[in-house]
């Protein structure tokens, strides 16, 4: 073969996995940047819950599979999935998403990270999806405090872990950051959570054996404010084979630029938020998993190479607190 002919053959080969690349971008899914719908799964104490899953990880970076068989929901690395009302294949709208009023209840589940090494984060969370009308960057009306896709929101994570680290954080939708409890991150001069210890969680750990799945329970308590009810804390559960973990933060511990985190995450709750499935990972994710200042963390630096291809989330229930539950 000449040189000519290579060259020529490279650029076809090269059209080729471009046409490729772009045909998969418009067509593995239905419609152009639109929903797939993997199925549902059942919600004691709410329903059956269809799921919805995001195209786009971030503007223009294609999201991973979600895949939901009997009832378990397995996401692949960059995968996001919404709980929802109903989906329609190829459509995305707010007005579908599932608006779940936390206040005075509890959410638990089972979920198997395993696979999630330092620098990958097996995430289950909150965020105001059904009162976000702008569509975002995502083109899926996502958003959260962060801005991932562009908009903010209020946002509560009920679990941000991998096998060494484990975090339940509330935020308020200007606050990237957030105020939280679990184990694990930091930085140079300053620590993350330290409720627990790497001897009480993570692989072949006393307590939580994170190489096997485990249970999650979080609750939202309230307090009676002048006839009005309002968030009073977040309570996280953490339980395996008989043995659990606790931790909580309060409300009144919680601020920023002046305004109350109560207000605003009663308010958010309210009217009612969405949870998500989600699995991503980063090589700068040591505030949630790194060692901190006092080397009490568990990792020393992030490898997302080497995040395993799936987590897995399954038995999710909902159930009401005593009212009203004092902690």
């Amino acid at each position: 073969m000449t040189r000519r002919m290579s060259i020529v053959t490279g650029l076809l080969l090269d059209v080729a996995v471009a046409s490729s690349m772009n045909a998969t971008l418009r067509g593995a899914w239905p419609g152009t940047e639109g929903a797939v719908c993997p199925g549902s799964i059942g919600l004691s104490g709410h329903g059956s819950i269809q799921m919805t899953n995001a195209f786009w990880n971030k503007p223009y970076d294609p999201a991973g599979e979600v895949e939901v068989n009997n009832g378990i929901i397995s996401v692949q690395m960059k995968g996001r999935t919404y709980f929802s009302n109903s989906c329609v294949p190829g459509s995305f709208s707010q007005n579908r998403y599932a608006e779940l009023n936390l206040l005075n209840k509890r959410i638990s589940w089972t979920t198997n990270v395993a696979a999630a090494g330092c620098g990958c984060n097996a995430a289950f969370y909150l965020a105001s999806l059904p009162q976000n009308s702008q569509v975002s960057g995502c083109k899926d009306f996502y958003c959260d405090a962060n801005s991932v896709c562009g908009v903010r929101c209020s946002e509560i994570d009920l679990q941000e872990a991998n096998k060494h680290a484990f975090h339940s954080v509330l935020h308020m939708a200007e606050d990237g950051s957030g105020v939280g409890l679990g184990y694990g991150g930091g930085g140079s001069g300053w620590n993350s959570h330290r409720d627990w210890t790497k001897e009480q969680y993570g692989p072949g750990s006393s307590c939580i054996n994170t190489n096997n799945p485990f249970r999650v329970e979080v609750s939202f308590p309230v307090n009676n404010v002048n006839g009005k009810v309002k968030l009073q804390a977040m309570i996280t559960k953490v339980s395996q084979d008989g043995c659990t973990l606790e931790a909580s933060v309060e409300l009144d511990s919680y601020h920023f630029n002046g305004r109350s985190s109560a207000d605003e995450l009663t308010e958010a709750l309210e009217k009612g938020m969405t949870p998500i499935v989600s699995y991503w990972s980063a090589p700068d994710m040591l505030w949630m998993d790194g060692q901190g200042a006092d080397h009490l963390g568990p990792c020393q630096e992030d490898n997302p190479d080497l995040c395993g291809e799936s987590v897995q989330f399954y038995d999710f229930a909902v159930e009401g607190l005593p009212f009203p539950l004092r902690i």
